[in-house]
């Protein structure tokens, strides 16, 4: 039956199926479908995956930016001070693919965990938002997100770095301007990029300790309060089984 209706490809193909088998490399089993009407109603969830799947594009970009560490030369001569600071920058661009990487992945795996959840029948909401407030996924979730901001930082220093480096190198192709010159733009500017990831970082930490400070600030308020109100939910209710009608 299943033939005549899907056609011929409906069943699994040998090889797919040898893989899901023996190896378990594969499943082709998935979760059911329904229309579900919680389904298109909007939820908190929803919008903190909205927030997250933008840092998440954020991210894939800084990825394809970074990528560029593996076209940058390799001639480092540990010796003098254009090396070693070629040889930091090189290890902090590094540094920043492999930071937006994690998030890059944590983003993405994330979002599609939890929808795929929220959307796997009746109490899909509260499977995803289980999901979604696990320990381990939060840490790693908070842990991307401070990679990827503080990536942005990161990336500007590196590339300041970077700068001062390519100055230095042209002093050999032109006689113009003088090496004086090129020392001194090489200063200017590769500073001005070092200031800047600095500035970047700063504006990161100001906002992260506005927002740690808001947040802690209502979770200090709710909190008596809300533990108030379930104490006296939990004793009406108590109330109501011993045999006493409240309405």
């Amino acid at each position: 039956m299943a033939h005549d209706f899907g056609g011929s490809h409906s069943e699994l193909a040998f090889g797919m199926r040898m893989m899901e088998d023996h190896v378990g490399l594969v499943n082709s089993e998935s979760m059911d479908l329904s229309n579900d009407p919680r389904f298109f109603q909007a939820s908190n969830l929803d919008k903190r995956l909205q927030a997250l799947s933008g840092l998440s594009v954020v991210s894939g970009l800084m990825v394809g930016t970074c990528s560029e560490v593996i076209s940058m030369k390799k001639d480092i001569n540990f010796v003098t001070f254009e090396g070693i600071t070629q040889l930091v920058a090189f290890t902090l661009m590094s540094v920043t693919l492999f930071l937006n990487i994690l998030a890059t992945y944590v983003g993405v795996a994330q979002i599609y965990h939890s929808y795929r959840l929220e959307t796997s029948g009746p109490t899909g909401f509260e499977m995803a938002a289980s999901y979604y407030l696990n320990p381990n996924i939060c840490a790693w979730r908070h842990l991307s997100v401070k990679a990827m901001l503080t990536g942005l930082a990161v990336f500007m220093i590196a590339t300041g770095m970077r700068v001062a480096v390519n100055f230095e190198r042209n002093i050999q192709k032109s006689e113009f301007p003088s090496e004086v010159t090129t020392h001194v733009l090489a200063a200017a500017f590769g500073g001005g990029y070092i200031l800047a990831g600095v500035l970047v970082y700063w504006v990161h930490k100001q906002h992260h300790t506005v927002f740690t400070e808001n947040y802690e600030s209502v979770r200090n308020r709710e909190g008596p309060y809300l533990r108030h109100v379930q104490t006296m939910m939990t004793s009406r209710s108590q109330n109501n089984r011993g045999g006493g009608l409240d309405v």
